[in-house]
């Protein structure tokens, strides 16, 4: 039961952090049609990381995307415990019966 616990821990901790990072990285991307700073007359910068580092954001997106995905699957694997039950307790109960 210990070791389920640290692994479920170890997986919200890695959850959380590919959470904040992915968050970070999309806001630093250039959005195609230039976002609400060409509404207001900015000018085209090329984005946080210029126009070459906007294929590097795209990559590190589409990994934490992927990375997202997969650990949101194993956390819930590993927090329902696979998908079995514990029926401790369960054989020794009796339903009761009518007129008891």
């Amino acid at each position: 039961m210990l070791a389920n616990a640290a692994v479920n821990t170890l997986l919200a901790v890695l959850f959380i952090v590919n959470c904040v990072v992915m968050i970070v990285f999309v806001l630093f991307r250039q959005s195609d049609s230039g976002g609400i700073g060409a509404a207001f007359g900015g000018g085209d910068g090329g984005g946080a990381f210029g126009t070459k580092g906007q294929a590097v954001v795209d990559k590190v997106l589409t990994f934490m995307g992927a990375t997202f995905i997969v650990l949101a699957l194993i956390f819930n694997l590993v927090s329902t415990s696979g998908g079995k039950t514990d029926t401790t307790g369960v054989e020794g109960t009796s339903t009761p019966k009518e007129g008891e």
